[in-house]
């Protein structure tokens, strides 16, 4: 899979970003104050990025500073020696992909001012054990986790009103869910293949429920649905 996401960034080494600052690699954004982290190495050696990263606020490029305040799509995908991320309080987005396949990643630290987790963002992360998602996130994108197998629980705040398709599928490892009370739908095949998760209270703020979104759970006892879904 590495050899793949090689083989992918190869053909965008070419593709213009604006610099370059310890083999990560960022875009000036509109606003001509900020940035975007687009890649994270040059000419697609993923092995540069490895251990534990801190994802800096800020950064100076020929004596301008600039805020970092959006991780691109697929800024780190495949990079699979990368243990921790901790994104500092200047990012509001992470792209879709943004860490699919980073299967050492065993921790993520995302800070309040994140609104949404897109689609694809932390798929097939097989070695992350927790992640917190802030008070600030308002919407879960498609198979945003699927397939991180070591996830043992997961909390989704008050604040998210909506748990897109495969959201957690395939998330073997997962014991527990917490669903805050202002998810309005749980979208299809969400918690599919969670073979380890053994009883579910869904929130009376829930309406609807998609196809499959327990299919192979496998351990489920106990399952609690309320009168507002219709």
């Amino acid at each position: 899979m590495a050899a793949l996401f090689a083989a992918i960034r190869l053909q965008f080494a070419a593709a213009a970003y604006d610099f370059e600052i310890d083999v990560l690699c960022y875009d000036l954004n509109a606003d001509g104050t900020s940035v975007t982290l687009s890649w994270t190495v040059s000419y697609g050696h993923l092995s540069a990025v490895s251990g534990d990263l801190s994802i800096p606020e800020a950064v100076t490029y020929n004596g301008t500073t600039y805020s970092v305040t959006s991780i691109g799509n697929g800024a780190f995908g495949g990079c699979d020696r990368l243990t921790s991320v901790t994104i500092p309080n200047s990012v509001t987005s992470i792209g879709s992909g943004a860490f699919n396949f980073c299967t050492g990643l065993t921790s993520v630290t995302i800070p309040n001012s994140v609104t949404s987790i897109e689609e694809n963002t932390f798929r097939n992360c097989s070695s992350l054990t927790s992640v917190t998602i802030p008070n600030s996130v308002t919407s879960i994108g498609k198979i945003a986790f699927s397939g991180c197998s070591s996830l043992t629980s997961v909390t989704i705040p008050n604040s998210v009103t909506s748990i897109a398709a495969a959201a957690f599928s395939d998330c073997s490892g997962l014991t527990s869910v917490t669903i805050g009370n202002s998810v309005t739908s749980i979208g299809e095949s969400a918690f599919s293949g969670c073979s380890s998760l053994t009883s579910v209270t869904i929130p009376n703020s829930v309406t609807e429920i998609g196809r499959y979104a327990f299919r192979n759970c496998s351990s489920l006892t106990s399952v609690t649905i309320p009168n507002s879904v219709t």
